[in-house]
């Protein structure tokens, strides 16, 4: 499971977490915007925060399976809150990539 934290940015939030690659990847999302915003680390992990993001996440990754993107990849999918700087709480959805075909790493609470 990956832990996210918040912090203000300009006119917008930030949400990030410390991935086990080293990045910090960082979904600059405007508050009270319908729109997701989202981030794909170069270890394969992707994060998308906003109203939409398990629909927007879903979409993502497919796309992503249809162009060939993600050979050899999977993902196991998350969802979890993160509280922006302003007090709005977001959905925010993950998925910790992993080689298809071994055990997927433990995350909690995604929809099926």
């Amino acid at each position: 499971m990956l832990e996210f934290t918040t912090k203000k940015f300009k006119d917008h939030a930030v949400v990030t977490y410390a991935c086990g690659c080293g990045c910090k990847p960082m979904a600059h999302y405007t508050a009270g915007s319908e729109n997701s915003a989202s981030e794909h680390c170069c270890c394969g992990n992707v994060h998308f925060a906003g109203p939409n993001a398990v629909e927007d996440i879903q979409g993502y990754l497919a796309e992503r399976r249809t162009e060939g993107l993600d050979d050899g990849l999977a993902h196991s999918m998350g969802v979890t809150e993160a509280q922006l700087p302003t007090g709005e709480v977001v959905p925010v959805a993950y998925g910790i990539a992993y080689v298809a075909g071994e055990e997927a790493p433990e995350t909690h609470g995604f929809p099926s």
